[in-house]
């Protein structure tokens, strides 16, 4: 059992005094992984928030030996499908948000052309991409998260990465 699962363990059983390193091991990829997949800081903030606080609330289902930071994903994964389910039930009107003025300021073109070709993708596939490519699962890991086999998550992964190719190609 790595350390983060053996935190998240002991957090399950209500050693509160872990949180922190708990919190501090696991934060970093869980957010990356949470501005992946709103792409706007300020919603990857509030999903993470809520990851954080819904994974407080379930901590007693923690099931001991678990891959923890999975378990995260897995969270975040289905707070960000909830949302995108109530958006698509009550549309509104509204600015375009993908690119703030600190970001804009600080990101590369690279980095736009992805994110861009990112939120045009499914959402199916779009994870699948992050989860392997830039989380560094394997299929098998995320699979579990995804709730689907292996090999539909590489199938996934490879139509996202060669839709980012095209764009990429075109653009070079």
């Amino acid at each position: 059992m790595d350390a983060l699962s053996a935190l998240m363990d002991r957090y399950a059983r209500g050693e509160n005094q872990v949180f922190r390193p708990l919190y501090e091991l696991m934060a970093p990829r869980l957010y990356r992984f949470c501005l992946r997949l709103t792409v706007l800081k300020s919603e990857a903030d509030n999903l993470f928030q809520e990851t954080f606080l819904r994974l407080h609330r379930a901590r007693t289902t923690y099931m001991s030996g678990a891959n923890a930071l999975y378990w995260a994903f897995a969270i975040a994964r289905s707070i960000h499908l909830d949302r995108l389910r109530y958006r698509r039930r009550r549309p509104r009107l509204r600015a375009d948000e993908r690119c703030s003025p600190e970001a804009d300021a600080q990101a590369r073109d690279l980095t736009r052309i992805i994110t861009r070709e990112l939120t045009r993708m499914s959402e199916k596939n779009r994870v699948a991409y992050i989860l392997l490519r830039e989380e560094g699962l394997t299929a098998t890991e995320a699979a579990e998260i995804l709730g689907a086999t292996p090999d539909v998550v590489k199938q996934r992964a490879h139509r996202a990465n060669e839709r980012l190719k095209n764009v990429l190609e075109g653009r070079l």
